[in-house]
């Protein structure tokens, strides 16, 4: 699927929309806000339940990248749907467990569910995991 995004790229696999960031860093405000408008406008084009958000290209964010992905996370919600956010880099990781933002066991209050990739991210929305 061609996508008429500067910042991310639009797919979709067995039902889950994938949104990929297409960029290395995240790290003006600006560019931040640019990338939101994109991400909440291909769920709202496709209304999908099911959200996948691909982060392997992307190797630095600052805390200005957090808030697209939290209106991201709370608009899909807000329709009844699920977001995972997969491929993390050991950095993104590292910002995402420091800020408590990821669901693990040990801090179920997070915000984001994620996964190692994005066969599973998918497989698990699908109803196939």
């Amino acid at each position: 699927m061609t996508s008429a995004y500067q910042h991310i790229s639009v797919h979709e696999s067995r039902g889950v929309l994938i949104l990929a960031i297409e960029r290395k860093r995240v790290a003006t405000y600006e560019l931040a806000q640019a990338m939101g408008y994109e991400l909440i406008d291909a769920v709202q084009q496709k209304r999908a339940p099911k959200v996948v958000v691909d982060l392997g290209k992307l190797e630095y964010m600052s805390s200005v990248g957090y808030g697209p992905l939290i209106s991201l996370r709370s608009r899909v919600g807000e329709a009844g749907g699920r977001l995972i956010l997969c491929r993390l880099s050991p950095v993104l990781y590292e910002m995402f467990e420091a800020t408590r933002l990821l669901i693990n066991p040990r801090s179920p209050q997070s915000l984001f569910e994620f996964t190692d990739t994005l066969d599973s991210a998918v497989a698990i929305l699908s109803g196939h995991d």
